[in-house]
């Protein structure tokens, strides 16, 4: 496996409104365009989570996704296509086709989450691989681990059983207070690679916690040093 794995992970693709609290969760299309360019002229290969149980190429990156917002659909999935670049989206199974709910209303214009039948056909392209975040889009860290286990797997189960999707990650939302002991109750027996905030360095072999790196200025110095 490489010596460096960077997990480069984006919330919102757009431009925020006005009023939003949400700011930094957003990153312009053009930017992210731009950004993937760059790390594709750098030689970075984009991999997914199903690529760890195999040999690894020289610089791979896991591109990810977290939320599964429809501008992911409308924007990212054809610039995917364009560049033919592969990328992991994380949904919360349940709210697929609606909205999300998770967010408070005040802090921000909900946002709409893709359909089911958009899910399917982004995972018919190949270039789009399907992580859980869990059922209703509640950060897990926040429940007790014991119960949040069960919705992680009712998640697993209900992708696999209701639109034939098999996951292939379990995702913490980024940003979330990080606890190690926890998250690996929460996940333990259920053999995924898991994307946290957590601190250290990629890749932790021992257990495929993935720690993820936002598109920042730190982040484009460790893509840039290890170019």
């Amino acid at each position: 496996m490489s010596n460096f794995l960077p997990v480069l992970v984006y919330q919102k693709i757009g431009r925020p409104s006005k009023n939003s609290r949400f700011k930094k969760q957003w990153t312009p299309l053009k930017s992210l365009e731009k950004q993937l360019t760059k790390l594709s002229k750098q030689g970075y290969q984009f991999i997914t989570p199903l690529d760890l149980h195999s040999a690894l190429p020289a610089k791979p990156i896991l591109l990810v996704f977290v939320g599964g917002y429809q501008s992911f659909y409308t924007d990212v999935f054809p610039l995917l296509k364009a560049h033919k670049i592969c990328a992991t989206l994380f949904v919360a199974v349940d709210t697929l086709g609606t909205y999300n709910s998770w967010q408070a209303p005040h802090q921000e214009p909900w946002q709409n989450v893709v359909t089911a039948k958009q899910l399917k056909e982004m995972v018919k392209s190949k270039l789009v691989q399907i992580g859980t975040l869990g059922l209703d889009g509640r950060n897990l860290l926040d429940e007790e681990p014991t119960q949040a286990h069960r919705f992680l797997k009712e998640s697993i189960f209900r992708l696999e059983k209701r639109y034939k999707i098999s996951p292939c990650a379990v995702g913490f939302w980024p940003g979330s207070p990080w606890d190690e002991i926890p998250a690996k109750s929460i996940t333990n027996g259920l053999n995924l690679p898991v994307i946290t905030s957590q601190k250290g360095h990629n890749p932790r072999t021992e257990n495929h916690f993935l720690r993820i790196l936002h598109p920042r200025l730190f982040t484009q110095f460790l893509l840039w040093k290890n170019k």
